[in-house]
């Protein structure tokens, strides 16, 4: 049997959006300046039922039905949330539970949070969004973004306040269409990086 190239283990289904808009795009890998790669969100994406917490305590034993079936895992979820002993910690322990299990995986921990994906400075979050295309002066105005950080200190808090002050869409569907459009270069995000970096390094260009 012909193994898939790459499983997602993520946390919840945010991340599940995030990449079926993001890794579904067409040529997408054109936009990653890597070689080309199967992703089927039905084979290739698996939720886990116990969260952030169950993904930290338990990825190797997630993941093992697939072991048999793709030749690479990636790991996501998030570095808050009650009890987390913090992103470093997180990074370390699960590569720590999949080494031997995995020859290729990559650990990528999203500090703080997945809203942290969704803020770039451009019209692209304000139509995945559905808000106002004003929305970095309302942020920068009520104190969520200032104008010298490349991101809200608080990204979920930044978003909640979109949300109930200027009626955006902060649903899962949100996080799709934006992914759909992000710009993979203007991206500051380590965590975003890192997984980036893992499939240019996996898919090379012109392998």
């Amino acid at each position: 049997m012909t193994k898939r190239d790459v499983v997602f283990l993520v946390a919840d289904t945010g991340m599940e959006q995030m990449l079926r808009g993001f890794l579904g795009r067409p040529r997408v890998h054109r936009s990653l300046r890597c070689g080309p790669f199967g992703f089927d969100p039905r084979e290739d994406v698996f939720v886990a039922p116990t969260k952030d917490p169950g993904v930290y305590g338990t990825a190797r034993e997630l993941l093992r039905p697939f072991e048999r079936l793709h030749r690479r895992a990636v790991v996501m979820l998030d570095a808050d949330w009650d009890g987390s002993p913090g992103a470093k910690a997180i990074h370390h322990h699960i590569g720590r539970c999949l080494d031997g299990a995995w020859e290729h995986y990559a650990v990528v921990v999203i500090d703080p949070e997945l809203e942290a994906w969704v803020w770039q400075d451009n019209p692209n979050v304000a139509e995945a969004l559905k808000c106002s295309t004003d929305f970095r002066k309302n942020l920068a105005d009520s104190g969520h973004w200032p104008h010298d950080h490349l991101k809200p200190p608080d990204p979920k808090s930044a978003l909640d306040h979109l949300r109930r002050r200027h009626r955006a869409d902060g649903s899962n569907a949100a996080f799709r269409r934006l992914a759909e459009k992000i710009s993979v270069r203007h991206c500051q995000d380590p965590a975003f990086n890192h997984l980036c970096e893992h499939l240019r390094a996996w898919f090379p260009e012109n392998s």
